[in-house]
């Protein structure tokens, strides 16, 4: 103690206190963590960096930032936090599996789709299978299908030369799935690959014009990668078929309610359709002839076909899209969205027979 005027006064040392140093020892293990968990994807864009810089300076999220950029990216902040907290693991699997090997192999059954994890002991019960969880085509659909369409026109068929291919169809994302199959799916009767199936026989047996479908898988993983794997499919065809008239990436979308991704003509129910077009595409003006060709005849004939849309026109523009789409590699390239997730694939294939006769209003005459 010390005497200063007559008073008492104490010294008072400074002490760093241990919390701080804990608190910072877990953000620096938090920050290391989360940067691999981002590098070990190997995402283009960085969505997660981009995302924490639009929460820390919010006038470059104003000024600059264009979401369509990050169309195909899944590594988002939210992600990156919870795997670096090791959130993303709890589960029967993932939490018995940490321990023990054994259980982590059997937590492989389950994927990270996110979806819920069965009890550890179902593992060992004998499987079962049950009728109702199984997709299949009912005889009425197939009947529905395989009757001559509303939609269609015999004035506009035409005589085939399956020498003279003008049609190509091809799939970014393959496994894109409808409600039957829950999510993406390799069933290609619930997949786009199924409605790619629809459009191309409808296209040739109805209409008279030459169609390769091609169902090659490429969205597999790294995810955001689908188009870069899709571009040299579709330059292939390109350069076997320079004459190529469309060269359709078939999709579907995800939509906010059935309702709204859904209209009835002839009595029938169908999938809307969407165009999607990126307007860094060197092929832009061209490519949009075709496209506003195609919607214009369509409302002629279909009023409500097309739809989502921004102002419910069928069509909806991004600035930049991934890789462009594809659309920089010819001025053919479109890319078209039937249905959402929400849609049957019912729906999406009796909507594919209503484009075919787009088409061939648009070819034929």
């Amino acid at each position: 103690m010390q005497w200063v005027n007559g008073n008492k006064k104490a010294k008072k040392k400074k002490h760093i206190s241990i919390g701080y140093i804990i608190l910072l020892v877990l953000m620096i293990i938090f920050a290391i963590r989360a940067v691999k968990v981002v590098n070990s994807y190997s995402e283009r864009g960085g969505l997660a960096y981009v995302q924490l810089l639009n929460y820390s300076m919010p006038v470059v999220e104003t000024q600059i930032y264009d979401s369509t950029a990050y169309r195909e990216n899944k590594v988002s902040l939210k992600r990156v936090i919870v795997e670096a907290l090791g959130l993303n693991n709890i589960s029967t699997y993932g939490i018995v599996g940490s321990e023990v090997s054994f259980f982590k192999e059997i937590s492989n059954h389950t994927g990270d789709s996110g979806a819920k994890a069965k009890s550890t002991f179902s593992f060992f019960e004998p499987y079962v299978m049950k009728e109702e969880s199984i997709a299949r085509v009912t005889e009425e659909e197939k009947a529905e299908l395989e009757k001559t369409s509303e939609a269609y026109n015999p004035s506009l068929k035409k005589t085939l030369d399956a020498s003279n291919v003008e049609i190509l169809i091809y799939h970014t994302h393959t496994h894109e799935g409808y409600a039957e199959a829950g999510s993406d799916t390799e069933q290609e009767d619930f997949s786009v690959v199924g409605v790619g199936d629809v459009l191309a026989q409808e296209l040739q047996e109805g209409y008279g014009i030459s169609v390769i479908h091609d169902k090659t898988i490429h969205d597999t993983s790294p995810y955001d990668q689908s188009y870069y794997r899709s571009e040299p499919t579709v330059q292939s065809y390109i350069n076997q078929f320079p004459n190529l008239k469309l060269i359709i990436d078939l999709h579907r979308n995800s939509g906010p309610s059935k309702e709204a991704t859904t209209t009835v003509i002839n009595d029938q129910s169908l999938a809307r359709l969407l165009f999607v077009t990126s307007k860094n595409s060197p092929n832009y003006s061209q490519m949009m002839e075709a496209v506003n060709g195609m919607i214009s005849i369509s409302e002629e004939l279909f009023p409500g076909l097309m739809g989502e849309g921004k102002d419910g026109t069928g069509l909806y523009e991004y600035d930049h899209g991934s890789n462009t789409f594809n659309q920089k590699l010819s001025p053919a390239c479109i890319l078209t969205e039937f249905g959402t997730d929400l849609n049957t694939a019912q729906e999406a294939k009796l909507s594919a027979r209503y484009l075919a006769r787009v088409i061939a209003e648009y070819l034929n005459k």
